[in-house]
Formats: C-alpha cells, structure tokens, sequence
C-alpha cells in the first residue's frame, strides 16, 4: 500500500502517570529475570530459611509438638530479640549473593547494548532511570529480609498471647536496618554495574569489594593493634548496628572496647551509600542526552 493511502492516528490509549514511570524499567526487568529458571530456582532457595524458622516459631508455641519431640524450650533459643537478629544476619547473606546476581546485569546491559542514551533522550530522567533500577533490587532483597521478618514476627504474636505489644519496637530495627543493608547493596552493585560492561566482571567485582576491604582491614587492625579497620568490614558495621538495635549484650556490652562506636558504624555506611551514588551518576551524567 501507498504511503499517502495510509491513515495514521495518535495513541489514543492511557498514558503512564509520571509519579510511576520509573516501574516501566522495573516492571521489564522483573520479566527479564525470572524468565531464568536458575534465578527462580535460588530465588525460592533464598526463601526457604524463613519456612524453617517458622516452623521453629510454630514448634515453640504447641506444647503438644514439644511433648511429641520431646524438648524443653529451656535448652533451645527463645522468640525474643535474639531469634530476629539471627534470622536478619542469615538473610543478610542471601541477600548479598542475590544481589551479586542481580545487581551486574541492570546497568551494565544498557552500556553494552546502547540503550542508555534512547532512555535518557526521551523524557526520562537520570533519577527515574535510578529509582527504576533500584527498585529492581529494593524489591527482591526486601522479599529475603524485613518482608519474611515481619511475617515470622507477627506469626510468632499470633501464637503467642500477650507477646506482641511488649515487643512492637522491634518492628523499627527490622524494617529500619534492613533498608539499610538493602540499600548499600543495590547502591554498590548498580554504581560498578555502570563502569562494568562484562557482566561477569560485574559480578566477580560486587562479590570482591565486600570481601577484599574487610580483608584489608583485618590486616591493618593486625598490624597497628587496633579495630578501626573493621571500618573496611561493611558485613562486621551491619552485624555490629543490628545487634545494638536488638539490645543484644554479646556484641554491644558496655564492657567491650573493642569494636568500632556504632555511630561510627552508622556514618562510613551512609559514606559508602553516599559515594556510590556519587560514582552512579557521574557515569550516567556522562551518557545523558541533552535535550533542547
């Protein structure tokens, strides 16, 4: 058929609202990974440490199941604090490796392929472009941490008559210091996404600058006799700021001067936080499309 034959309409449909426009690229990336059935497959593995301390939940509150196992709950870790704070320290791990998985394959995908310039041409920003890809990942770590947490928590309120309200303020560290876990991971993986084009090297690099710092850290403390290297030990802060938010006495015990101040902590995580979002958009500065 003739060009001139041809009739031509404009998109009469409805038109993505800009208040969400950054869930275009989350709602793509989501079908992107789950189209692998290895990342279905670890991503139901990440989640079934939660099964298992729910049923420890559920094991603890039926004294029928005790009798039939025969356990005393005397010899067996309580549903207080502790049990929260260990359960957020195992995931924090898995949430580590899920995003060593994820993270390498946002960014460094559109560098590759040229696609970050015809999204930054059209009227997307750099900051929607970044929350795009970073609720990616807010998502999924989220789903491996304080999400499970706060359904083992209000599980074990339900079983357990009069224990919710005593223990309500634990909802603040669950949700509070697992955002920043959270959010240090996706910030570090997506800033050396973004100076990566190999999504191998990607990888190899995100899973290395959490392990190479803290071993270079462990040497100096060696060296010079002191603990300010574990400065450089970003798992050690988090262990060492979820512990004190738990009150737990074995990490954060007044007696103990051997550990790094936890607002010390507190402050080189925001630092790292800070920095990586730095080198993010000095790279995607770099590839923005000015538009007249």
């Amino acid at each position: 058929m003739a060009v001139y034959k041809r009739r031509y309409n404009s998109y009469a449909g409805s038109l993505t609202p800009d208040w969400s426009r950054f869930y275009v690229l989350t709602r793509y990336a989501f079908a992107d990974l789950f189209k692998s059935r290895a990342f279905v497959i670890f991503f139901i593995l990440a989640l079934m440490p939660t099964l298992g301390f729910g049923a420890y939940i559920f094991v603890a509150n039926n004294k029928t199941v005790q009798l039939i196992l025969q356990m005393r709950m005397g010899d067996v870790l309580a549903v207080e604090s502790q049990y929260f704070l260990y359960f957020l320290l195992s995931q924090s791990w898995l949430a580590f490796l899920l995003n060593c998985w994820v993270g390498p394959t946002l960014v460094s995908g559109d560098l590759v392929n040229g696609a970050l310039p015809l999204f930054l041409s059209r009227p997307f920003s750099r900051a929607e472009y970044v929350l795009g890809k970073l609720a990616v990942l807010g998502i999924l770590l989220s789903c491996v941490t304080w999400i499970p947490a706060l359904l083992l928590f209000f599980l074990q309120g339900g079983l357990a008559s009069g224990w919710l309200w005593p223990h309500l303020w634990m909802i603040i560290p669950i949700v509070f210091c697992s955002l920043t876990w959270v959010l240090l991971l996706s910030l570090v993986s997506l800033s050396i996404s973004a100076w990566m084009k190999l999504r191998i090297v990607a990888t190899g690099v995100t899973f290395i600058s959490f392990i190479i710092p803290a071993g270079i850290g462990a040497i100096f403390n060696g060296i010079m006799r002191t603990y300010w290297g574990d400065l450089l030990d970003f798992p050690q802060l988090f262990q060492a700021i979820l512990a004190s938010a738990f009150h737990d006495e074995q990490f954060t015990g007044a007696a103990r001067f051997d550990q790094v101040p936890i607002p010390m902590a507190w402050a080189t995580l925001v630092l790292v936080c800070a920095f990586a979002l730095f080198v993010l958009n000095a790279r995607l500065r770099a590839r923005e499309v000015v538009r007249g």
